[in-house]
């Protein structure tokens, strides 16, 4: 079985004001092997951009598998 890379999809979850029992925010198409630090300093940016806070995130990686 052979697998290659098809897609990431990253999901922040956290609170605000409007959202006081949670939301989540979904964001597709991110390169193959994000960077801990990158995806760090984006949830950062994003809670500064909203006023929002982040609590944590979901890094969901999708492979094309070939069997045979």
């Amino acid at each position: 079985m052979q697998a290659s890379f098809k897609a990431n999809k990253l999901q922040l979850n956290g609170t605000s004001e409007l959202h006081p029992n949670g939301y989540r925010r979904n964001f597709n198409n991110l390169i193959e092997k994000p960077e801990p630090t990158a995806v760090q300093s984006f949830a950062e940016a994003i809670a500064s951009l909203t006023g929002e806070q982040i609590a944590d995130g979901v890094l969901t990686t999708a492979n094309n598998l070939q069997i045979a």
